[in-house]
C-alpha cells in the first residue's frame, strides 16, 4: 500500500519532470501572454503614440495612434486566448496553485480593461477621425510652425484650440512646446504679427493675438 502511494506521488503532475523542449515551450507561451497583453498596457501609459515617437507631423502621428489601437486590441485579445487555453500549461511553471490564478486573474483583468477603453477609442475615432483636417492644423508663420490643437468635445463641453511651436528633430521628427490655449474660433487663421501671430476667424474676424514671448526651438 506504501509502495503503491509512493508511486503516484511520483508520477503526480506536481512531481512529474517537464521535459526540455516542453519547458522551453512553456516560458514561450508565458512571455508571449506577458508582451501581449503588458506591452500595450506601457504604450497607453506613456501617453504618447509609441513612445512619443512624434514622426513627421501630429496629424500623421493621430493616424498612427489610430491604426495602433486597433494592433493593440488584436495583441490583447490573442494575449487573453493564450491566457485561458495554455492556462493548465503553464500552471506547470508555478509551484503555487493559488498563485497561478491570482496571476491569471490579474492579467485577464488588466487586458480586459484595456479592451474595453480601446473599443470606445476605436468608436471615438471612427467617429472623428473623417474630420481629422479640423482638429489638427500647421501654420507657417515666418520662420516658425506653429500647430493648433482643437479640443472639441461638442455638446458635452467648451471647445479649446491650444497652440504649439513645432520644433524640428532629426529623422523627420519634431518637438512641441505649447505657446497658448484660446477660446474656439470655428476655422481659424492665423497671420504674423509683432513677436507673434494674430488669430481670425472665418470671416476675417480678429479674435485673439498670440505672443511668442521667448518661446522658440533651441
Amino acid at each position: 500500500m506504501l509502495g503503491t502511494t509512493q508511486l503516484e506521488q511520483n508520477h503526480s503532475p506536481s512531481n512529474k519532470q517537464v521535459p526540455q523542449r516542453t519547458f522551453a515551450a512553456l516560458v514561450t507561451s508565458l512571455l508571449a501572454v506577458l508582451i501581449l497583453i503588458l506591452v500595450p498596457l506601457v504604450e497607453s501609459l506613456h501617453g504618447g503614440v509609441l513612445w512619443g515617437l512624434n514622426y513627421h507631423s501630429p496629424k500623421f502621428m493621430s493616424q498612427v495612434g489610430d491604426a495602433l489601437a486597433l494592433v493593440k486590441l488584436i495583441a490583447l485579445c490573442a494575449g487573453v486566448y493564450l491566457l485561458f487555453t495554455q492556462h493548465g500549461r503553464l500552471r506547470y511553471l508555478v509551484k503555487s496553485k493559488w498563485l497561478s490564478v491570482v496571476l491569471s486573474c490579474i492579467l485577464a483583468i488588466v487586458a480586459f480593461i484595456q479592451i474595453a477603453i480601446g473599443l470606445l477609442g476605436v468608436l471615438i475615432d471612427a467617429t472623428l477621425g473623417s474630420n481629422r483636417d479640423y482638429f489638427h492644423k500647421e501654420f507657417e508663420i515666418g520662420n516658425n510652425t506653429i500647430y493648433v490643437f482643437t479640443a472639441d468635445p461638442g455638446a458635452m463641453g467648451t471647445a479649446y484650440h491650444y497652440f504649439y511651436l513645432k520644433c524640428p528633430l532629426p529623422l523627420d521628427r519634431y518637438e512641441l512646446t505649447f505657446i497658448e490655449k484660446t477660446n474656439w474660433v470655428w476655422e481659424l487663421e492665423l497671420k504674423a504679427s509683432d513677436n507673434g501671430f494674430d488669430v481670425f476667424n472665418q470671416r476675417g474676424g480678429f479674435k485673439y493675438r498670440v505672443s511668442l514671448g521667448e518661446v522658440g526651438c533651441d
